[in-house]
């Protein structure tokens, strides 16, 4: 408890000192509050006592957990809480009257520490999908869709400068490195088929080479991801979404995330079936915004061939990452939303249908195929997962 209080007065005296150099006059926190954070960080909110009129009446601190921190380690608890830190602040700058993300104020690089703005207790987007009001959740999505593709468009020609943040910082290698290398795409295919004695077919192994080769060079489609981008990380302010949770952000391919609706929601907990109409009217207000930024995605082929991309990467990282069919082939996982069978055979079956609408990877989408038909007749409980139950 003494070690508690001793952090907590200390990440107030240095938030204070922040606040006191951002707002150009002597600032005073009250207690913090703990609003819970993660076992990579610490997550407070302080109400603000005195200061200038142009401070706000509370503030977000956010601090990496444990009592010693190595700003030059390459490790994740450093990695996340400074790509946080840089997109908040890169946002700040490239995006000022968007106002897609937290306002950030000033963070201290020594502790692992930053002040953002306090954005309060608003709605999240898993809210309405987890509710009982179609329309209120069709709008939300409608609206997440528009706002990923106005952050990849917006950020299209800001790379050099979002470096520059971030390698002010610290090291920014992508973590886990062995994910954003994609050596496991041919590997994980070849997995599934040798453990469900299905012949690979001719032209996949290339074609996931091609793939991978892809999402290594995004070309036109290079930008800035929010990775996590979840419905719990969307929050409704004052009749306007923010972003939260930039701890996995980077510039990779956009489509990974534009893709999110097709799939859905690849790196969630909340994850059910979207009806078909919804699906496609997200998508499209996805392209509108992205457009404006990357001319290239309104070519149908060039779209196309990347959200084909996308989804065999999502449906294939599913099985490496998240849940090895091993384990699913022996027993079943319920998560909060649909079990990990129906999640698989969900994102196979997205993914095979995508490839098939775009006439690409036709090879790798009747693998695909091929498998999750396998995985239907052994699993025939998971073939019709649930729709978000918005719109059940």
């Amino acid at each position: 408890m003494q070690k508690d209080t001793v952090m907590l007065s200390a990440t107030k005296a240095i938030a204070e000192k922040i606040l006191t150099e951002t707002f150009h006059g002597a600032v005073r926190l009250g207690e913090g509050s703990d609003l819970g954070g993660s076992h990579r960080s610490l997550v407070l909110r302080f109400a603000v006592l005195e200061g200038p009129t142009t401070v706000p009446r509370s503030v977000i601190v956010k601090r990496a957990s444990g009592n010693i921190f190595d700003p030059d380690a390459s490790h994740e608890l450093a990695w996340n809480l400074f790509n946080d830190w840089a997109s908040l602040q890169f946002l700040s700058k490239i995006a000022a009257s968007e106002r897609l993300a937290p306002v950030f104020y000033g963070g201290d690089r020594s502790v692992g520490l930053f002040v953002m703005e306090d954005m309060g207790e608003g709605t999240r987007l898993d809210h309405l999908l987890l509710g009982h009001d179609a329309q209120a959740a069709e709008s939300g999505l409608l609206a997440y869709a528009s706002m990923h593709g106005r952050l990849h468009a917006l950020s299209m020609a800001h790379r050099e400068e979002y470096l520059r943040l971030r390698e002010a910082l610290g090291p920014n290698i992508p973590l886990p490195a062995e994910y954003y290398s994609y050596d496991w795409l041919k590997p994980g295919m070849h997995t599934l088929a040798e453990r469900l004695a299905i012949p690979m077919l001719p032209g996949v192994d290339e074609e996931l080479e091609a793939l991978r080769a892809m999402l290594l060079n995004p070309g036109p489609f290079l930008g800035f991801m929010q990775v996590d981008a979840c419905p719990d990380n969307r929050m409704l302010v004052d009749g306007n979404w923010r972003l939260l949770d930039f701890e996995g952000a980077h510039y990779g391919h956009v489509l990974l995330e534009g893709a999110y609706c097709r799939m859905p929601m690849p790196t969630c907990w909340c994850v059910y079936r979207l009806p078909e109409r919804i699906m496609r009217r997200a998508e499209t207000a996805y392209r509108t915004e992205l457009v404006r930024g990357c001319p290239k995605a309104g070519d149908d082929r060039l779209f196309g061939q990347g959200l084909v991309a996308a989804c065999i990467a999502w449906a294939l990282s599913f099985h490496q990452f998240m849940r090895p069919l091993e384990k699913m082939l022996s027993e079943d996982r319920t998560w909060v939303a649909l079990s990990d069978r129906q999640r698989f055979l969900l994102y196979l079956n997205s993914a095979v249908s995508t490839a098939d609408e775009f006439r690409c990877m036709l090879a790798t989408g009747d693998m695909l195929r091929a498998i999750a038909d396998k995985l239907a007749e052994l699993w025939p409980e998971a073939v019709e997962p649930s729709y978000y139950p918005a719109f059940r």
